[in-house]
């Protein structure tokens, strides 16, 4: 009996096969493809989500995650149009995509937390070491020739907020014979060196890459501070953070060694309310168990404190990473 029980199984098994359907064990689990958003090629963003989607697909084969370009302005458009699962996120930009306050035209319904205190960024402004300037006069001269990161991302929209601060705009600086270029900081590093622009403006963790390659090139340069009443207007304003580059973070950007006073910002992973609990508890505990592994992908990394990561999110945590961070007492 047992012999005939067998057989007829291996036949059915075969004749399910065989109609194209997938017999699956209680335990399997169907593949899982995301779309990342990151930030601009060869900045601190799209290093480190590189390195996090890794640690999460090696721990979870049935994870596939696509790590794709982006920025802090358009990635929470990316998620509520569902086009990309997951993307980082700049805190002040994400509570504005949810109330539906400028740049966005209305309540972004699907923005949720893993948590913050992944990236903090600092805003690099570089300029040639023979220009001494301070900040308000730089960004107030009308044969500017700046660039900073493409259009849609955080630092473009920052320059905008200050130029628009002192009473310029990339308009009126092309009128003036300057120029506003745009383009991955790859380009916007050979730009500077090649002296087509002569202000670099963007932003990342110190100490960040496209600061250090700019350092260890041919044009001698130095950080400039943001003056403080352009920090408060931003702070007030709009929600960004202040602080500075501390001393010594580079060897010949900061000539005299001091720290740098500039605005920041505050980096958070975003999923889409879409993705199941399931999903966002494995991919946020895998991460949360694996953090000895951070400092190896980027330094600022090696800063993550999961005591803090889930408080005081601009938009609501995913429900799978509230599940994750309590169950491993992070959060009561």
């Amino acid at each position: 009996m047992k012999t005939i029980m067998n057989t007829m199984g291996k036949t059915v098994a075969a004749a399910l096969i065989g109609a194209g359907l997938a017999i699956a064990s209680p335990s399997a689990r169907a593949d899982e493809n995301l779309e990342w958003a990151s930030g601009s090629p060869g900045g601190s963003w799209f290093t480190i989500v590189t390195g996090l989607a890794n640690i999460v697909m090696e721990k979870n084969p049935d994870i596939n995650i696509r790590i794709v370009p982006g920025g802090g302005r358009d990635n929470p458009t990316f998620i509520e149009n569902g086009i990309s699962q997951m993307a980082m996120g700049i805190d002040f930009l994400a509570a504005a995509a949810m109330k539906g306050e400028a740049p966005y035209e209305k309540p972004y319904e699907t923005l949720r937390s893993l948590g913050g205190t992944w990236a903090p960024a600092e805003f690099h402004v570089i300029v040639p070491v023979e220009d001494t300037r301070p900040l308000n006069e730089i960004l107030s001269d009308p044969k500017l020739r700046i660039g900073t990161s493409p259009k849609a991302t955080s630092e473009e929209l920052t320059l905008q907020r200050a130029l628009e601060f002192y009473d310029s705009s990339a308009d009126k600086i092309s009128a003036g014979g300057g120029t506003v270029i745009n383009g991955t900081y790859t380009q916007l590093i050979s730009a500077f060196q090649d002296g087509q622009i002569d202000v670099l403006w963007g932003a990342g963790s110190y100490p960040t890459g496209i600061a250090l390659e700019v350092e260890t090139g041919r044009r001698k340069a130095r950080l400039v501070a943001f003056p403080e009443d352009l920090m408060d207007h931003f702070q007030t304003t709009f929600g960004y953070g202040k602080g500075e580059i501390p001393a010594g973070s580079y060897e010949t950007l900061q000539p005299d060694g001091a720290a740098v006073p500039v605005t920041t910002l505050e980096a958070l992973i975003m999923m889409s309310s879409t993705v199941s609990e399931e999903t966002g508890y494995r991919i946020t505990k895998t991460l949360l168990e694996n953090q000895d592994k951070f400092g190896n992908i980027y330094k600022v990394l090696g800063k993550y404190n999961p005591e803090k990561a889930w408080q005081n999110q601009p938009i609501p945590l995913h429900p799978g990473a509230e599940k994750a961070y309590k169950e491993l007492g992070y959060m009561k």
